[in-house]
């Protein structure tokens, strides 16, 4: 199979770097939004944290299965076209939400929302069509470090849209950043690489992709609550048979609406191993242990007595240095390859949830820990797309990355966040829900074996030319320090 290359508009590097940005900030809102709105929404619909967690779920488990289907489709059809088609998807479902004004309306419009979860890897296979070989990395990492920061401010300003303009308002400044975002997605030059020959679609392999995550998500989402309960054995059962049926199905077929052959490559199966393990324990140690340690009171074996605004405040500050420190993560894996910053970051994420071992009652420690675990979080998601830029080619790259990096985080972190609960939960202080000083300490054990595990598959990668080395991936080349020789405008990659 080979792909067709034709010449494209230049756009400014700069420019390129805030359209990338101000994209991924619309699914970024979306989801740290909700986390705010929680409390607010039990109160206003008179539901129970079990129902109104729905309308975090449905968003992961809508976003799961569009984050495997997206990549491919962009693939065929172009990364523009498809990211537009989301993202005025993800408009209507908050457009929905607004309208309907109940908690009905609310799950609609949250799995409508969902689909914008698909957008990272679209993002990470147009910064190929769009930006120089060298600078692909620096627009990879400012795209992934905007999730950091952007998480945290999307917290706080939710937060105060809830306190002076009602839950409604979350939904009206989120359909206006996916408008922002189809507009300035629209100066983005068409794209330039797809499939030659398309072949027939493969409508069974989408349909069965979807709800066999769904079913693993869903299984381990409510494990939380309901630990190993029939119906929870069922869908992670049913989920991994549907999962079955779905790889021999995709290695069976001439034209896979996934090309599940690209694992036959080493390299990109131990990324998948390794961001495997990373979003079981480091990815997912933010979403209980770090909250826990901030809020429970101090009177408790493990707590720091913080307010949630305080907590915020800290949390905005560990995300900014995080961001900042991203460009660095994107040069240095852009010199000497992903491998070095995914280990680094790895390396950095044991060693900050670590300090959480000694910081039980410790601010000035847990915040340096938070801090570092922080900037270790932000290295692997810098690192491992661009560890499968390097490791797959152009046309396969938005596809590589949704089933690698998107689906395998949003997976593993789910099965992470379920597995760490059961395991702080094992052990409580009597007549409450905070842990004891016992079981805190085997969560953080788990977060460092698994970040061990990640490590040696990261060790493991062989290692490949760095981008700066490459030459020019693709033509679509954003305006750089000199002039794109013309006769490179058009190429065609096999």
């Amino acid at each position: 199979m080979s792909t067709t290359a034709t010449p494209t508009q230049v756009r400014p590097f700069a420019l390129i770097i805030a359209i990338f940005m101000i994209i991924e900030l619309t699914p970024i809102f979306e989801v740290t939004m909700m986390y705010a709105a929680i409390p607010t929404l039990m109160g206003v619909f008179e539901a129970d944290a079990a129902t109104i967690s729905w309308v975090v779920t449905i968003f992961l488990l809508v976003g799961a299965g569009t984050a495997a289907i997206s990549g491919r489709l962009g693939d065929i059809y172009g990364r523009k076209r498809v990211l537009i088609v989301l993202m005025v998807i993800s408009a209507a479902g908050s457009i929905i939400s607004v309208v309907a004004g109940n908690l009905e309306g609310i799950l609609i419009g949250r799995a409508f929302q969902g689909t914008s979860a698909g957008l990272f890897p679209l993002l990470i296979g147009l910064a190929r069509e769009v930006a120089p070989a060298r600078k692909v990395p620096l627009l990879i990492s400012l795209t992934s470090g905007i999730g950091l920061i952007g998480g945290s401010v999307g917290a706080l300003a939710a937060g105060i849209l809830l306190q002076t303009s009602g839950w409604h308002s979350m939904f009206v400044v989120s359909a206006v950043l996916a408008v922002v975002a189809i507009l300035v997605a629209l100066i983005l030059p068409r794209s330039v690489v797809a499939v030659a020959v398309r072949g027939r679609l493969d409508v069974l392999g989408a349909l069965v992709m979807a709800p066999a995550i769904a079913a693993i998500l869903f299984g381990f989402t409510i494990s939380r609550n309901q630990g190993a309960s029939p119906v929870v054995v069922g869908l992670i059962v049913v989920g991994a048979v549907l999962f079955g049926f779905w790889i021999f199905w995709e290695l069976r077929i001439k034209n896979p609406m996934f090309n599940l052959r690209l694992f036959r490559t080493r390299s990109l199966v131990l990324t998948l191993v390794a961001t495997a393990f990373a979003s079981i324990g480091i990815l997912s140690a933010p979403a209980l242990l770090t909250p826990i340690l901030q809020q429970t009171s101090t009177t408790m074996p493990v707590g720091l007595g913080l307010t949630p605004t305080q907590a915020g405040l800290y949390g905005l500050i560990s995300g900014t240095i995080a961001f900042i420190l991203s460009p660095l993560a994107g040069r240095v894996a852009g010199r000497r390859g992903g491998k070095l910053v995914l280990a680094a970051g790895i390396v950095l994420g044991v060693i900050g949830y670590a300090s959480f071992l000694f910081s039980v009652h410790n601010l000035p420690l847990a915040i340096v820990g938070i801090v570092v675990g922080s900037v270790g979080t932000v290295f692997i998601t810098v690192s491992v797309p661009i560890v499968i830029v390097e490791n797959v080619d152009a046309r396969d790259t938005s596809e590589a990355v949704a089933l690698t990096f998107t689906v395998g985080r949003t997976i593993f972190s789910a099965i992470g966040t379920a597995v760490i609960g059961i395991v702080l939960a094992s052990s409580t202080v009597p007549d409450t829900t905070a842990p004891t000083i016992e079981s805190w300490n085997a969560g953080i054990v788990l977060v460092i074996i698994a970040g061990a595990i990640a490590l040696a598959a990261t060790i493991a990668i062989r290692k490949s030319t760095p981008m700066s080395q490459r030459g020019e991936v693709i033509e679509a080349i954003a305006e750089d320090d000199v002039t794109p020789d013309p006769e490179d405008a058009a190429i065609r990659v096999n």
